[in-house]
């Protein structure tokens, strides 16, 4: 409730921002489920005297609102953080601060979240205030690991590890834990992820908390699943959810189903994952949460995908895409373009297909590059303001010298140290000139030498590849037309003399062996089907051929390939190929593979996605490696690319434009 001050109003008019502020309100209808007092209780806050309980229960309006209506929590707090410094009120400054990047970091506006926790740590180191210091440490931790800079996150959490340690507050510790078993989760460090969630488990059993055990039950069943223990997995998540759905924990309880739920749809349990997804779904939309409300909608567009129900998934994957852009939850938005991309290919829209995932893969880089060009311009920053300190210091020195000297020596002094550093600043100039044109000459030289190192490089990896395609075919011809001769001639002759025997039988058997080993052999370093009758039915017969093996089923997908290609592009495309599905069946551990092989105007597209355990680029080995699908994708004048699939797998992407007549013929 309230407190009584918070009823009386000011006199006068209302100011204008509240006004405002109380439109975008009833407008919007958007009050927190729960704990929410209604807009009428908002306005008894706006209206309460300005003291220091005002800028509390503006920033506590601000918390409450920033799942459901960012906006007008970024107008709580902006206002709970004029109002704090206004009243010269440090703790509610840095807790308007702390809730503001709040928001901030679900809206992905890193730079904006970073100043706010960087103000409230100095102000609360400032007060002394020891909880607050280890707040906005773990704040922060949140902060990198949005960014992806893992390690930083880390070190942050760490230090608030240490501090709620010191003094004593358990339930915090065990919670610091978990977000430290969370970022070595991330990095894949499992052991450590598991052992520290172990701990967090045992904290909470200490003090009695069965809330935050199921919670921490949760989190280890994620990691157990990462380490390929499924069944483990999937008993945790039922205890857990049990938990919170026996004591009534509603949103705790959708967590844990929409986490089993996209496992049960890794594992082809699609009916009990749709089920699943729509008990979280319900209780998201009850709760207002629409970054959650778009998470589970995009799983439940998934499975209904993958049970054949396109139309369904479809709507459900528009809201989620428009529910996720319009909170700007990034991670989620990209789910969306990515599963909808998905859709348009099961549809056959090729065009609707490539813009999609384009959308996607461009929006996965502009985070990546944010975050890259934040990092740089703080560096640049700190290093700058460094830079400055040392020339003040050193200048203030110089001048204090000077003086002295002036002092000293008098105005006859005075002149001829000016005509002095005239002088020697003429020379200074004509040297710091000299230099600079120098290294300036030397940079462009060195420019040009590396272009054509590059270019000759390039050149010399195109004749390599040409030469061994070559060589390729070469060797096959011979096989099947020199050594495949032999052993039928081999064949033919001993079956003419076979007495009838079992040796005679054992001989022509290994014969018949050795000429099929020889025809597979030939096949794999040039298939005939690639120079007779074009890429697509090479690669369908290639795909056939390499995943055809019990437990494992795919899928190929082609549109607009009716036109050939030059035969160095589908040579190029049809080994690149080759060599993702090879790595696939070494480290992926899938169960189905799809492959999409897609024209659009002028480029060629190939994506190659698997359902595995994911792909790590430094395990594809040297050789034919990763390494060889880069070079062999810029001799096309492409680009390739390979990232995690959500829940779990690999997406490879390959990009090969066309010139010439490949694009008059595709017109």
């Amino acid at each position: 409730m309230l407190s009584r001050s918070m009823l009386s109003r000011n006199n006068g008019t209302t100011p204008q921002w509240r006004r405002a502020l109380l439109a975008v309100l009833l407008l919007a209808g958007a009050v927190p489920a729960g704990a929410q007092q209604g807009v009428a209780d908002v306005a008894k806050v706006l209206s309460a005297p300005d003291d220091t309980a005002k800028v509390l229960h503006l920033s506590d309006l601000c918390y409450a609102y920033r799942r459901v209506d960012p906006d007008s929590a970024i107008l709580f707090g902006t206002r709970a953080l004029d109002l704090a410094r206004q009243l010269k009120f440090p703790k509610g400054e840095a807790q308007a601060l702390n809730d503001l990047a709040i928001i901030h970091i679900d809206r992905s506006s890193y730079a904006e979240a970073d100043s706010a926790l960087c103000q409230a740590l100095r102000i609360r180191r400032r007060i002394g205030d020891e909880p607050g210091i280890g707040a906005i440490h773990n704040k922060l931790g949140n902060l990198y690991q949005a960014q992806l800079r893992l390690e930083e996150a880390l070190e942050e959490n760490r230090q608030a590890l240490a501090i709620f340690e010191r003094l004593g507050q358990r339930s915090k510790e065990a919670l610091i834990l978990s977000n430290i078993a969370i970022l070595h989760f991330n990095l894949r460090q499992y052991p450590n992820a598991l052992k520290d969630h172990q701990a967090a488990a045992a904290v909470h059993t200490a003090l009695g908390d069965s809330v935050g055990l199921a919670t921490s039950q949760g989190n280890m069943a994620n990691v157990y699943l990462s380490m390929g223990d499924t069944a483990r997995a999937l008993d945790l998540f039922d205890s857990a959810g049990a938990f919170f759905k026996r004591k009534g924990l509603r949103r705790e309880y959708a967590v844990q189903a929409n986490n089993e739920a996209g496992v049960r749809l890794a594992r082809g349990e699609a009916t009990r994952a749709r089920i699943l997804y729509s008990e979280a779904l319900a209780i998201r939309e009850e709760a207002g949460d629409r970054k959650a409300i778009a998470s589970s909608m995009t799983g439940l567009a998934d499975a209904s995908l993958y049970v054949g129900r396109v139309a369904e998934a479809y709507r459900n994957a528009q809201r989620a895409l428009s529910l996720a852009r319009a909170v700007g939850a990034t991670n989620e938005t990209m789910q969306a373009y990515k599963l909808l991309a998905r859709i348009h290919a099961r549809l056959g829209h090729a065009d609707s297909t490539l813009v999609l995932h384009e959308r996607y893969t461009a929006l996965r880089d502009s985070v990546f590059n944010a975050d890259m060009s934040g990092r740089v311009a703080d560096l640049q920053a700190r290093i700058g303001l460094e830079r400055k300190e040392h020339e003040i210091q050193l200048q203030r020195a110089d001048l204090i010298q000077k003086n002295l000297a002036i002092a000293q020596l008098g105005r006859k002094a005075e002149r001829r140290n000016f005509f002095l550093a005239l002088a020697l600043g003429g020379i200074g100039l004509l040297v710091l000139g000299g230099m600079l044109l120098f290294q300036y000459q030397r940079r462009r030289s060195r420019a040009a030498k590396d272009a054509a190192v590059i270019a000759e490089r390039e050149l010399g990896l195109k004749n390599m590849v040409q030469r061994t395609d070559m060589e390729r075919k070469r060797i096959a011809a011979e096989l099947h037309d020199g050594v495949g001769q032999l052993l039928t001639s081999l064949k033919y002759r001993i079956q003419t003399s076979a007495s009838g025997d079992d040796r005679s039988t054992e001989v022509l058997a290994l014969a018949n062996e050795a000429s099929r080993e020889v025809r597979d052999i030939a096949h794999r370093m040039m298939p005939r089907a690639l120079e007779e009758t074009g890429l697509v039915p090479a690669m369908a017969d290639m795909l056939k051929r390499s995943l055809s093996i019990p437990g494992l089923s795919h899928q190929f997908e082609h549109h607009g390939m009716e036109q050939r290609l030059t035969p160095e592009q589908e040579t190029g495309i049809y080994r690149i190929a080759q060599e993702l599905v090879n790595n696939t069946l070494k480290h992926a551990r899938a169960n189905h593979v799809d492959v999409q092989l897609l024209r659009n105007g002028n480029v060629v597209v190939l994506i190659l996605e698997d359902d595995g355990v994911g792909l790590d680029p430094s395990a594809i080995g040297n050789g034919l490696g990763l390494r060889n699908l880069q070079d062999r994708a810029r001799i096309l004048q492409g680009s390739i690319d390979l990232s995690p699939r959500k829940p779990s797998g690999t997406v490879a992407t390959l990009r090969v434009p066309l010139t010439g007549n490949n694009m008059d013929e595709g017109k």
